[in-house]
């Protein structure tokens, strides 16, 4: 079951509904892929989990998915992946709130055609969700329920939504310590710095990965030694032995700035 519709359209609420009735009933996964209002995990993360279960969560990067639609595609596909291999019976996917334009009907359209599930829930005001829907009006394995947003949903503006995401930061790094990890024989992911100069890399969100490439815990960059080839990193206690690569994203955190200005994005 794909649930699809924009931001502060009860998504969440909805999803968050049907895994806990349904988990009652048959093995149940919830895959929240909304990497800016995530759930699951801290945000900058897709996530999935068993109900009730540890998540399995997986690095994107970024809060949105514009700039980062391989990564939020790849994401939400091995988790779904992950789930099957759990032998979950049901799947509900709470997709990103990315929909306006052609863009955003062409991103929702390849999330759907990949992941392929069998129910869309389209939850919309009006009749926003229409073209996308048109896509998959009549393929004979795909069920489309419309129903419209509620007037209960609260509409959350930009500042609440980043207040959010800082709230989450910080609860993930309430227990972080610094740690200094090693580089030899991992390999280097996504928004890798130049190591010959590695300038401005100081804030920089990381992920540290397991051999499938699912996250062990995320770190805020200190410092980087391309000569030694260590990180020092401020991060969650994880067993740095299991991490097979690491991969950096484009968002910066400073956990000590004043509210509204925690994150920063580098290209």
């Amino acid at each position: 079951m794909y649930v699809v519709g924009s931001t502060d359209s009860g998504k969440t609420t909805l999803c968050r509904y049907l895994a806990d009735a349904v988990s009652a009933h048959v093995r149940t996964a919830y895959v929240d892929c909304d990497t800016g209002q995530s759930w699951l995990g801290p945000p900058t993360t897709e996530g999935m989990a068993i109900c009730p279960g540890r998540p399995y969560l997986r690095f994107v990067g970024s809060t949105s998915p514009g700039g980062h639609f391989v990564q939020t595609l790849t994401a939400a596909k091995r988790l779904v992946e992950k789930a099957a291999e759990l032998s979950a019976g049901v799947v509900i996917i709470d997709s990103p709130g990315l929909i306006a334009g052609g863009v955003g009907t062409e991103f929702q359209f390849q999330m759907i055609d990949l992941l392929r599930p069998t129910q869309l829930v389209a939850l919309q005001r009006g009749r926003e969700l229409e073209r996308l829907l048109a896509n998959f009006a009549r393929h004979p394995g795909v069920t489309i329920r419309r129903f419209p947003v509620s007037p209960a949903v609260v509409t959350r503006t930009a500042i609440g939504r980043r207040r959010y995401r800082e709230e989450r930061f910080r609860t993930y790094f309430a227990d972080a310590r610094p740690q200094t990890v090693s580089l030899r024989g991992l390999a280097l992911q996504g928004r890798v710095p130049d190591l010959r100069n590695p300038c401005g890399i100081r804030g920089r969100l990381v992920s540290f990965n397991d051999p499938e490439n699912f996250s062990l815990a995320l770190g805020i960059v200190r410092e980087l030694h391309p000569g030694e080839r260590v990180i020092d990193v401020l991060a969650p206690p994880f067993n740095d032995a299991a991490v097979a690569s690491i991969r950096f994203g484009s968002l910066s955190l400073d956990l000590d700035a004043e509210p509204g200005a925690m994150e920063s994005f580098r290209p």
